[in-house]
């Protein structure tokens, strides 16, 4: 008896293991940490670096200000990033419970060629539904920056 009980358990974990056992898909965006699952709203901010000749720079540093506490430690992917090959990057940090309208995004080269430069954003909600509607949940924020060389 006890064996056929540990046979069928084993048969559970396996099919589970194997089909998953998911609620649902995540129909906020394409992006799984959007929804997370959590319930947890959060502030992406992302976008691209180029130079004046339309060429990804790879390894500049990004950071937003605006939603900072001000002791707040920089922490990769959360208040900063790093550009990838593409030049592309992204931040995700928890939007928390106020709805700020713009951030300040940063673009620096630690290597000292180009100009720092300073984006003021806007930033614009997706929204979910609840019992009285639909309400503002993750922040969405755009940053493309375009660097020019130093003189």
């Amino acid at each position: 008896m006890k064996r056929k009980h540990y046979i069928s358990g084993l048969i559970i974990i396996l099919a589970l293991s194997l089909f998953g056992c998911s609620k649902g898909t995540n129909e906020i965006g394409p992006a799984p940490y959007l929804n997370g699952g959590d319930g947890v709203p959060r502030l992406v901010i992302r976008g691209t670096v180029k130079n004046t000749a339309d060429e990804p720079l790879q390894g500049i540093y990004v950071a937003v200000y605006g939603v900072r506490e001000a002791d707040e430690p920089d922490v990769l992917t959360y208040n900063y990033a790093l550009t990838g090959p593409g030049g592309d990057y992204t931040i995700v940090r928890y939007r928390g419970r106020e709805y700020p309208t713009e951030v300040t995004v940063v673009a620096t080269d630690s290597t000292g060629v180009y100009e720092e430069q300073v984006l003021f954003e806007t930033i614009t909600y997706d929204s979910i539904s609840t019992r009285t509607g639909k309400e503002p949940f993750n922040g969405l924020v755009t940053a493309d920056f375009i660097l020019v060389l130093k003189e």
